[in-house]
């Protein structure tokens, strides 16, 4: 039986035992009309094109989540994750510890209470003109990065060109020096009196 047939067995079920209870013919006709109203809705959610219906198909979500290693088995496995967070002095118990970090979290003064005090930071984050609100307003933090990230992929292939063109350039100056310097050699070896112009 495929998993939206199972699914919906209840409701057609129910549809069914109801149409075979319903006596009067006005009664009948009322109910039936309800029941394949119900029987339509739940049909355009599980449809295969609608987040339900996707979700219960063959080889969807639902199947891969619980699938023999699939992530539901590893959860629950012995040893395994859900275990190990449930364990004698495991994750939870230290969380829930006396002392520990949701007491800390959770006392007086401690991170929580200053978060959420008159004037904290999430005050802060959250006022007008505060941080979230300067985040993400017209032409605030968020609209600048996201033209930073549209200015630095339009140099992106200017960038690309450069890498390409330095190892010439660099080749380029180290043939130049080579040229160069035989010259500045055989201009060391004039004599100074003739390098020197003739006063006019």
């Amino acid at each position: 039986m495929q998993l939206a047939a199972l699914v919906t067995y209840p409701v057609r079920l129910a549809a069914a035992t109801t149409r075979a209870s319903l006596g009067s013919s006005l009664g009948t006709s009322l109910g039936i009309a309800s029941i394949d109203r119900l029987a339509a809705a739940v049909n355009e959610i599980i449809a295969p094109d609608r987040p339900l219906g996707r979700m219960i198909a063959r080889d969807g979500v639902l199947d891969r989540l619980m699938a023999a290693d699939g992530p539901l088995e590893r959860l629950l496995a012995e040893d395994g994750a859900l275990d190990r967070i449930a364990a004698t002095e495991g994750v939870l118990d230290r969380l829930l510890a006396p002392g520990g970090a949701l007491d800390r979290l959770t006392v007086e003064g401690g991170l929580l209470d200053q978060l959420l005090r008159p004037g904290g930071l999430a005050d802060r984050m959250l006022s007008d003109d505060g941080y979230v609100e300067r985040l993400v307003a017209d032409g605030g933090t968020l609209d600048q990065l996201v033209a930073l990230g549209e200015t630095l992929e339009s140099i992106q292939p200017r960038l690309a060109e450069l890498a390409l063109i330095i190892p010439a350039l660099s080749t380029s100056a180290d043939a130049l020096g080579q040229a160069v310097g035989p010259l500045g050699e055989l201009a060391g070896r004039i004599p100074l009196a003739r390098r020197r112009q003739p006063a006019g």
